[in-house]
């Protein structure tokens, strides 16, 4: 009897036990709420800011920097870009008004206001500017040109560079002759398209333009009547007509410090061009001759630091022409680029004798850039290529859709025997024909160079075409590999 007692006020006591708990428990869970409701109450009073505004404005205004540099065309990145960044919030406002960098690019363009002119030359304080004048024509309100130059004008002693185009008519003649006699004591870069320079514009002279490194001078009747800063660095020249391709040669030998040469035109059968070896640069890296005849600008120049040389070929004229006299003289040339002249999309085959002048006088190449139509003659069996032993890239442009390069697989097998290093071979411009094969043209290709080089495509046309029909379960899209429609471009290469 006694046990039985002693059970039942075990169990009474194990009850108040389990309601006190439960009790506690309650208790417990509702100070827990409580709790959470206050953390969240503090939480929401601190307004914790969003990660990026707690960035430091240099970092914010240099992504933004980015962002607006990288809008086109420029005027509308000035003028709308900017603005939709500032009413994001209070903190990128701030960030773009107290970035000097983010207002050195002044356009002056019919669509700019005076205001928007004042505004960026007062926000860029005394950082240097860059001048675009483009989007003029006869037709253009010139008075608002005059009103536009007038504020920059003021502080051209801070102008860095200088671009002219997209001008047109008697406009043309109003925008050069409104800087005539201007002096640039900080001007770099001048880059001109298309406007026709009267006479020699002083901005183009050392003594308006002690700084200038860097010149453009784009489709120009009169180029080889200019007189050239003489200290340039970069000089980029293309004219049509009848201009003396010899004569602005020759307005080059005072450019001592010149570095990269680009000389882009046609020129006369009597153009006389200066004497071989005559002109020398001697700290010229980079050439590049875009001409009728490129040979006599070639034979002229004597460039001993050349390291990189594109050279286009003559019509109905081999490479034995123009490289068959330069036997090892440009053997510090690292990059070689040999472009074809076409006429009526034919090009003159290219024969053996060629390619040997070539590789003949720039024996030292580790990169070259060919057309693929030329694959034949450089790569085969005992190629002339051969004679380049230290090559390690090679980029081939214009290779047909549906097209297996046989010689260059063999030539890379071959090389492959000898142990020499895997090129690095890209492909780019495709041509794609009218009858572009349906077939997994790219994996066949693909399997052919892989384990032989290292490949890479760049901007290689992917298309599909999408059809929708109906079905009793709804619209159905269906796929076809074809060359039309959809494109999808491959920018960065890939390797096999």
């Amino acid at each position: 009897m006694n046990e039985h007692a002693t059970a039942r006020a075990e169990l009474v006591r194990l009850q108040d036990r389990e309601r006190d708990l439960l009790e506690e428990l309650r208790s417990v869970r509702t100070a827990a709420r409580v709790q959470r409701d206050k953390i969240d109450v503090l939480f929401k009073q601190q307004r914790l800011p969003a990660p990026i505004t707690r960035l430091p404005l240099t970092v914010l205004s240099d992504i933004i920097h980015c962002v607006v540099f990288d809008t086109h065309p420029e005027s509308d990145a000035h003028r709308y870009t900017k603005r939709q960044l500032a009413s994001v919030s209070r903190h990128w406002r701030a960030a773009i008004l107290s970035f000097p960098n983010l207002w050195t690019t002044i356009t002056i363009d019919p669509s700019w206001s005076v205001y928007l002119v004042a505004a960026h030359v007062a926000r860029s304080g005394e950082c240097p500017l860059d001048i675009i004048i483009s989007n003029w024509s006869s037709y253009s309100n010139l008075s608002l040109f005059n009103d536009l130059l007038g504020v920059v004008v003021t502080c051209g002693y801070r102008w860095r560079s200088l671009v002219i185009r997209q001008i047109s008519g008697n406009s043309a003649m109003q925008v050069v002759k409104s800087i005539w006699g201007m002096s640039f004591p900080s001007l770099e870069c001048v880059q001109i398209f298309g406007v026709q320079i009267p006479d020699n514009p002083p901005f183009l002279m050392s003594r308006y333009t002690p700084t200038l490194k860097h010149l453009t001078l784009w489709d120009q009747d009169k180029i080889d009547q200019l007189q050239i800063a003489s200290n340039l660095e970069t000089g980029r020249f293309h004219w049509s007509g009848s201009v003396s391709g010899s004569r602005l040669l020759s307005t080059l030998l005072s450019c001592q410090q010149l570095r990269t040469l680009v000389l882009s035109g046609s020129g006369g059968s009597s153009d006389q061009w200066p004497a071989p070896q005559s002109i020398h640069l001697p700290a010229l890296v980079s050439l590049t001759l875009d001409l009728a005849d490129p040979q006599p600008a070639l034979a002229a120049v004597v460039v001993p630091n050349l390291n990189h040389l594109r050279c286009s070929r003559p019509f109905y004229r081999g490479w034995v022409h123009v490289f068959g006299g330069f036997f090892d003289a440009f053997t510090n040339v690292r990059h070689l680029c040999l472009t074809d002249a076409k006429l009526g999309g034919v090009s003159s085959e290219l024969t053996g004798a060629d390619v040997r002048a070539a590789c003949m006088a720039c024996p030292g190449v580790r990169h070259i850039e060919l057309q693929a139509d030329n694959i034949p003659a450089f790569f085969h069996r005992n190629a002339p290529a051969d004679h380049w032993p230290h090559l390690e890239r090679l980029a081939l442009e214009g290779l047909t859709v549906g097209t297996i390069p046989h010689d260059l697989i063999q030539w890379l097998d071959e090389r492959k025997s000898r142990e020499q290093p895997l090129l690095r071979v890209t492909l780019s411009e495709f041509c794609i024909p009218d009858n572009a094969p349906d077939g997994p043209w790219l994996t066949t290709l693909y399997k052919s160079l892989r384990g032989r080089c290292l490949f890479e495509l760049q901007d290689f046309p992917l298309k599909i075409t999408l059809g929708v029909h109906a079905s009793s379960q709804g619209d159905v899209l269906d796929s076809r590999r074809s060359y039309d429609s959809i494109r999808i471009v491959i920018n960065e290469g890939f390797e096999g």
